[in-house]
């Protein structure tokens, strides 16, 4: 059971990367520079620093709530393979 729970909280997780990826844009222009609580599409809270938003992302949601708590800034892209991206090798 506890491994159904990781893998759900990480499935969450992974599904809330994607959309904050797709959120980006325009949360460069709202908050540059600030880093973010994102949870359900959307932006929970903004704080000045790390400590900040994943304190409050631990308050509001918990451990393996599925919040995102990242940095509003440029991302480049990360170039991997298939190979690498599916496990195949």
């Amino acid at each position: 059971m506890a491994n159904a729970v990781v893998e759900s909280a990480s499935e969450r997780v992974l599904q809330e990367t994607l959309r904050f990826r797709a959120a980006l844009p325009d949360l460069l222009k709202t908050h540059p520079g600030k880093w973010v609580v994102f949870r359900d599409g959307e932006v929970k809270s903004v704080h000045e620093t790390e400590e900040e938003a994943y304190k409050a992302g631990l308050e509001k949601f918990s451990r393996d709530g599925g919040q995102v708590v990242a940095p509003v800034v440029e991302q480049p892209p990360i170039p991997i393979t298939a190979g690498v991206l599916f496990n195949v090798a």
